[in-house]
């Protein structure tokens, strides 16, 4: 009998589907009594043909409303089916030599449907964003309805690419996983992207007001280096910081961390790889400055002022095919204004580019 799990699961097909029946929730669209097996020959036309149609169409995962529902019962459901799989095996008096072969076996099959199923849904998700972010008339309360679709599926995406990562759905082989952290690297850069575009029409509103609070610099500066760790790690980028202890500013904390993410994000994309990213944090003459320097080709001087312009791309950027959207220095510049501060830029070309964030200092009163 053979031991590879495609193999195993067709010739049990009825089997399996009885046994993982109870655990699935299907579609509300699915016929009942049928859903399972429905589920079954869906993956099996994955496993066999590489055809992830029939999985995106049982969930509608290529509908953006409610996807994020649909696209976590998938997931679950298929680790599920996994789990019964092995189950009817141990019915059917494997030996513990075939058990082990069949359900590493499972692992690897069932983990790459996830993986591809995880690409197809990013890369869907990556088109609407496109179309969200280059249509700049799109704000008020469509934007934030289009936005919040769009990030609770992605979450899901970063969520299980994070398990997958650390090994908690099975082993996966060295391959196998340096294309789960390409996934979970690109799912945060989208994930990023819409928080970007959210904040947009946020920072925009005239009602906005923000979250002021006294905050270390440190404090910014660890929140802004946890979110692009996993960039950084795919890159071969170094990060490394050095703050003031004194350093101090009042201001909306989220927000800070993101212009600090938008910052350093931006030098790891325009640095060489395996290079490094230095963050320094400095306050003097009541200013606190996070100053973030990279180590690639920099920009023509002329467009220092130009980078901090609502979508603006320098042609060297697009050239060189750097993915973007042109909104990260605005956001970046708009939120140091709103704390009365500033973003300036500096560049020697092709010796790298500083980028830099300057705000009142925020003093103990005596």
């Amino acid at each position: 009998m053979s031991t590879q799990f495609s193999d195993f699961l067709a010739a049990h097909a009825a089997q399996v589907a009885e046994r993982c029946e109870p655990d699935l929730e299907p579609p509300q669209s699915a016929e009942p009594g049928v859903a399972a097996r429905q589920l079954v020959n869906a993956l099996l036309l994955a496993l066999t043909a590489d055809d992830l149609r029939p999985l995106s169409t049982f969930y509608r995962l290529d509908q953006l409303e409610g996807l994020s529902g649909r696209l976590d019962a998938a997931l679950r459901d298929l680790l599920a089916l996994r789990r019964a799989t092995a189950d009817v095996a141990g019915d059917e008096g494997l030996e513990p030599e075939q058990l082990a072969a069949l359900a590493l076996a499972g692992g690897d099959e069932v983990g790459g449907v996830l993986r591809t199923l995880a690409v197809t849904c990013a890369s869907s998700l990556e088109r609407q964003l496109a179309v969200a972010s280059s249509a700049s008339s799109a704000q008020g309360t469509g934007l934030s309805i289009t936005m919040h679709e769009l990030r609770r599926p992605l979450t899901i995406l970063n969520s299980y690419g994070q398990l997958l990562t650390t090994g908690m759905l099975g082993a996966l082989p060295e391959t196998a996983m340096v294309a789960v952290e390409g996934i979970t690297a690109s799912t945060e850069s989208m994930v990023r992207m819409v928080n970007a575009l959210a904040e947009l029409a946020r920072l925009e509103d005239p009602d906005d007001e923000l979250a002021r609070e006294v905050l270390p610099a440190s404090a910014v500066v660890d929140g802004a280096v946890e979110q692009v760790a996993m960039e950084a790690r795919l890159r071969g980028t170094a990060l490394e910081s050095r703050v003031d202890p004194d350093a101090a500013v009042r201001g909306d904390k989220r927000r800070l961390t993101l212009a600090l993410t938008n910052l350093i994000g931006n030098a790891i994309k325009h640095g060489p790889p395996d290079s490094s990213v230095e963050v320094t944090v400095t306050a003097s003459e009541g200013m606190v400055r996070f100053l973030v320097r990279d180590h690639g080709e920099g920009f023509p001087p002329e467009d220092a002022d130009r980078l901090f312009d609502k979508y603006y791309r320098s042609v060297a950027e697009r050239h060189r095919k750097v993915p973007g959207s042109g909104l990260g220095l605005y956001i970046v510049r708009t939120i140091a204004q709103r704390h009365g501060g500033r973003a300036v830029a500096r560049s020697v070309p092709g010796n790298g580019a500083e980028f830099e964030m300057i705000l009142p200092m925020h003093r103990d009163e005596a």
